[in-house]
């Protein structure tokens, strides 16, 4: 008898509304351009993270040769960095505003937001004769606040050749240059222990 009620009811059940299949489809749909629309959303957001501007690297001003040199010798000996390659070293008026203080005993400079020292180098040792250009350029930029500042400035190798400019951002440059900040081998060796603020010629 059970098992004849169970039939009957299944056989009895109502069929589903014929209106249904086309509602599932539709949510369905409404579903996948939904997740369409999430997906491409997301890769605008990561190709736009992708295609932030770079920041510039800031223009070298083509009349540093009229600022004031700040080497007091000829700088044609030997260094890290530049080899054998004679240098001369130009700083720029906000630089030349540098007011050394004292701290604990000691000389400190604090060079002014906006200094901008210019290193030319010279092929080989001898003085450069009149007319000669550099081989290179490189430029110290007092710039605390920018994204690829070292120790608060920004280091610059410019190719006299190509014009090309490029932000150097590993440690050789900050590391050799933490060395004008105590005593050192170099020109004057800096015998009093200033802190000089990673510039190895103060001016004077």
């Amino acid at each position: 008898m059970c098992s004849q009620i169970s039939n009957g009811s299944k056989q009895n059940k109502p069929d589903p509304p014929a209106f249904l299949p086309f509602i599932i489809e539709t949510m369905r749909a409404n579903v996948l351009q939904h997740i369409v629309v999430w997906l491409m959303g997301g890769m605008m957001i990561l190709g736009c993270v992708g295609c932030q501007k770079q920041e510039e690297v800031p223009a070298i001003p083509a009349e540093y040769r009229d600022w004031t040199i700040t080497n007091d010798i000829a700088l044609d000996y030997p260094i890290p960095g530049h080899e054998d390659n004679c240098r001369v070293i130009y700083i720029n008026p906000t630089g030349e505003q540098v007011q050394p203080t004292e701290h604990q005993g000691r000389v400190v400079y604090d060079y002014p937001e906006g200094t901008i020292i210019v290193k030319e180098v010279y092929e080989g040792l001898e003085e450069p004769e009149e007319g000669e250009e550099p081989m290179s350029l490189t430029v110290m930029i007092k710039a605390p606040q920018h994204p690829q500042s070292r120790a608060g400035w920004l280091w610059i190798v410019t190719s006299s050749a190509s014009g090309q400019q490029q932000i150097i951002e590993r440690d050789f440059c900050v590391d050799c240059h933490a060395n004008a900040n105590e005593s050192h081998p170099y020109a004057d060796k800096n015998v009093s222990n200033e802190f000089r603020d990673y510039v190895y010629f103060p001016p004077r």
